[in-house]
């Protein structure tokens, strides 16, 4: 499945991410592995800051040694909403997109218990959820394309395969039936050089756009969901100088894409109107990962701390495509040169479409995380704080399930010659006042791309800050962010006779931004 449907759905993925050039999974280990640390509505408005801090429940994700610093058992909820935004440049036009999500990005219990063992102070266990990555997002392009179409990549894709390789039912070679190319085909948009030429080559293919207009394309990719981790995890507090914790981590994806893409053509009468193909993708899936962590306390003013997560591992992706082409015919005399008997004429509406009875399944191993960070108190007045995190995204890796077998040898090594190790840096800090906290922080994630895609760089920054108020019984915390990056999407790719990118393959031009608001109450047991 995967094989046939690959010319185009790594295009599902690429708006979230930057721009592919290889037509490969790769894309999808970095949507999957660059991932946010999430948290409660105080560590997000210190730029996601936490490992060196400690006291909240976000630990339990980023360093379970700050578990330890807990004195009594609490339960919190944090609910969330965003405004995602876009704006698109494509041929010299402009598009705005907007999409809102309502969500809980997170609760908790903390369990706590004291030692009174010698130096062993106490012993904490809590249970948490966070949500660290939402794919609530949209974004639309439209413009009128003087160079090429979509068919001529339709058209392109199909050299090289006979007409009979479209068929579901040609004993076994069936290779081409699968893809964007076989509903171009069927919805004669394209056809083999042999209905022009009489016994022309049959591998070759025409495209049946009308002649010297150009279509007005316009493009809507909308995605939903979320990427979500249970963590279980316990801490000791070790002379309130050392504390040390584990933490099993539960990850579960949940990605939806949906893409709705037309071509217009200004023609009156015999000819090809318009056709529009709808996609749909769904990938879903549980993994696993364990993360180790020890904060230092040398001072009162003054404590360091360091975690590292093993890689998520995804045993089971289940992979969901469809896709729809349909085609509006104004009067179209068709014609085929060396069979005759297929002339009709084309009028009305033509669709065809991809759909599996059983989804596609493979496994998924995303980077290492290793974190460092250090946090300075100024008296009772508040602290400061700082991390640096470690991801190579080249160490993701795709492996084969045996109910769907696959060779992902090739992608895998795309994954390492296209990505490149980062360093993710968050500062934040917090500033009391009696029962009153305020809030400020900056996230910067670097592109993790080893060579600029289409020349922009993918680099997301944070901008973060919020209020909080807090008594002996309960306590109620207000976060914002707003997140910006650019990126890159190509609708289609066509290619040089020497396999090069064609330089008029076109190019949609996008800047994002997400505000977000978060709320946590916390009540202490």
């Amino acid at each position: 499945m995967k094989n046939n449907i690959s010319l185009r759905l790594i295009g599902l993925f690429i708006f979230m991410v930057g721009q592919a050039q290889a037509q490969t999974y790769a894309d999808e280990s970095l949507i999957f592995g660059r991932i946010n640390p999430g948290g409660s509505a105080r560590i997000q408005a210190m730029g996601g800051a936490q490992v060196a801090l400690g006291g909240d429940y976000s630990s339990a994700y980023s360093n379970p040694a700050g578990i330890g610093f807990y004195n009594k058992s609490e339960v919190t909820l944090s609910l969330g909403t965003g405004f995602y935004s876009s704006s698109s440049r494509y041929l010299n036009q402009t598009t705005s997109d907007s999409k809102s999500n309502f969500n809980i990005p997170g609760f908790s219990l903390v369990l706590h218990t004291d030692k009174d063992n010698g130096k062993l102070v106490s012993g904490n266990f809590a249970i948490s959820f966070n949500r660290v990555n939402n794919f609530n997002k949209s974004f639309t392009y439209q413009g009128t394309n003087v160079n090429n179409s979509m068919i001529d990549y339709f058209a392109q894709q199909s050299d090289g395969y006979g007409p009979y390789q479209f068929n579901s039912n040609n004993n076994g070679n069936t290779s081409a039936y699968n893809t964007l190319s076989r509903l171009g085909y069927e919805n004669y948009l394209i056809g083999p050089n042999s209905e022009q030429t009489p016994n022309g080559d049959t591998t070759l293919y025409h495209s049946n756009a009308p002649g010297g207009v150009a279509p007005l394309q316009r493009e809507q990719v909308q995605t939903s969901g979320a990427q979500n981790q249970w963590n279980i995890a316990y801490s000791l507090n070790v002379g309130d100088f050392f504390f040390v914790g584990a933490a099993v981590g539960i990850s579960s994806i949940n990605y939806q894409s949906q893409k709705k893409y037309t071509e217009t053509y200004n023609t009156l009468t015999n000819s090809l109107n318009s056709f529009e193909l709808d996609e749909t993708l769904h990938v879903n899936g549980t993994g696993f990962n364990g993360t180790l962590g020890v904060i230092v306390k040398p001072k009162d003013f003054i404590q360091f701390g360091l975690s590292a997560t093993t890689p998520t591992s995804y045993p089971t992706l289940t992979e969901n495509y469809s896709a729809t082409l349909t085609s509006n015919w104004n009067n179209y005399s068709f014609t085929d040169a060396t069979n005759p008997s297929n002339n009709r004429i084309l009028n009305g509406q033509i669709n065809s479409q991809i759909s599996y009875n059983e989804p596609f399944l493979y496994g998924l191993s995303t980077p290492w995380r290793l974190r460092a960070g250090a946090t300075c108190f100024i008296q009772k007045h508040g602290f400061l704080t700082a991390e640096v995190e470690k991801v190579n995204y080249q160490n993701a890796a795709f492996s084969s399930n045996s109910s769907t077998p696959y060779d992902f040898s090739g992608d895998n090594s795309e994954i390492k010659i296209r990505f490149r190790n980062t360093f993710n840096v968050r500062v934040g800090g917090e500033y009391r006042y009696q029962k009153y906290r305020a809030r400020l922080g900056y996230s910067y994630m670097p592109d993790p791309y080893s060579i600029p895609q289409n020349n922009i760089d993918n680099a997301i920054q944070g901008y973060t800050g919020g209020l909080g108020y807090r008594t002996p019984v309960y306590f109620i915390d207000l976060g914002f962010s707003l997140t910006q990056w650019n990126s890159t999407y190509q609708p289609y790719s066509l290619y040089q006779s020497s396999g090069a990118l064609r330089s008029d393959s076109p190019v949609v031009n996008n800047s994002h931004s997400n505000p977000s608001v978060i709320i946590t109450f916390g009540f202490i047991l």
